[in-house]
């Protein structure tokens, strides 16, 4: 069997769990135990769905696209009119900050394209709109389900993936060209909001490297009305805590360099490429500390598949070979993909989640699954 049969095996089985109003069964944002709605992993359907209907144009992948795009685009999806709900937490944004409307907007851009549906890309460049963007940093704030302006997303990769799935959404034809400049005003900045530890691995907060200055600029424009101690390098956690960072960080590595890799598809020539920084958080990937923990790490394979995301980074920046890329693609299905169940079901606390997340290797290439051909 080959990767795509298996996705499209997978997909195929889940059809069936589509409910009348178009929603699929939500999870629990992994170890996270958030209490979701049916948005996210909807969304991570619809985008499967639609690749598969552009890849095979069989009518039965159209029709689960389309029913599961009206879920996204009912009231109960985007109950005010504003920004889509995602979570319902007590003490916590019920839009999952920007990496929730992320997910929504990139299968949107998925949808709008393989369905031929303006409408789609319109309403994902709508709730694009609604974030503001500090012009001077490139970063953005969070926007509740109700339209209320929150403080900016601290959180170094909702920010990253905010922008990559804005840039495949202003590839469309029917979205503004205010979209792309806003993308690059991300990509001008981002070498000085990304940080990395030593060993080029990405740290997991915002926390920009830039002058006092731009710090306190921060501070100001946030919605706290205080310093917004999230942006000051003073602001340094307790060496536990810090661990813990550093250990999530990890998990979350391959998570960002997948949003790299899709803003590269769409900006290849920004300067941001051929920055050392760039250069060394690439190179982590194939440090002997990240390969030897990163299969350990709870953040990592039973919650961001990173058998998948790295092999798409490595294929897009041209680095390792196709039989390094095949082999964590195999290792991922080894420990998570239940032949039984057509489900990511294996190994992880969140088996609906991990499923859906599998339309993250839509975008891999196909690779030969020796181990599945008698499954």
């Amino acid at each position: 069997m080959d990767l795509s049969s298996l996705i499209s095996r997978t997909a195929a089985t889940h059809i069936d769990a589509i409910r009348n109003d178009g929603s699929v069964p939500s999870g629990h944002n992994g170890l996270y135990g958030d209490d979701e709605t049916p948005v996210r992993n909807t969304s991570h359907w619809l985008l499967t769905f639609s690749s598969l209907y552009e890849a095979t144009g069989e009518s039965r992948f159209r029709e689960a696209a389309e029913r599961t795009s009206s879920y996204l685009t009912s009231k109960a999806g985007r109950p005010s009119g504003q920004t889509f709900h995602h979570r319902e937490v007590q003490g916590k944004d019920r839009c999952n900050g920007l990496i929730g409307q992320a997910w929504t907007i990139e299968a949107l851009t998925a949808a709008a394209e393989a369905l031929d549906a303006p409408e789609l890309a319109e309403l994902a460049e709508e709730v694009f709109l609604l974030h503001p963007q500090d012009p001077r940093t490139g970063i953005w704030k969070r926007v509740e389900v109700d339209g209320q302006t929150l403080p900016f997303d601290a959180t170094f990769n909702h920010q990253l993936w905010f922008a990559a799935t804005a840039g495949l959404l202003a590839g469309l034809p029917w979205v503004s060209d205010v979209v792309d400049d806003r993308v690059r005003t991300f990509l001008d900045e981002l070498e000085t909001n990304l940080r990395l530890y030593r060993s080029g691995l990405i740290f997991h907060p915002l926390k920009p490297t830039g002058s006092p200055r731009r710090l306190l600029h921060l501070a100001r424009v946030d919605e706290r009305g205080r310093i917004g101690v999230t942006f000051l390098t003073s602001s340094v956690p307790l060496p536990t805590r810090r661990q813990q960072l550093e250990w999530k960080a990890v998990g979350y590595h391959a998570f960002n360099l997948y949003a790299f890799a899709l803003l590269n598809q769409q900006y290849p020539d920004h300067e941001f490429w051929t920055t050392s920084k760039w250069r060394r958080a690439l190179e982590y990937v194939n440090m002997r500390e990240y390969r030897e923990t990163v299969w350990e790490n709870e953040y990592a394979s039973p919650y961001n598949p990173v058998g998948f995301e790295v092999p798409f980074a490595m294929d897009v920046f041209g680095t390792g070979t196709a039989g390094e890329r095949r082999r964590m693609i195999t290792r991922q299905l080894e420990r998570h993909y239940n032949t039984a169940t057509n489900r990511m079901d294996r190994n992880t606390e969140d088996a609906e989640t991990l499923t859906a997340r599998m339309y993250q290797a839509t975008r891999l290439e196909n690779v030969t699954l020796p181990e599945f051909e008698s499954t």
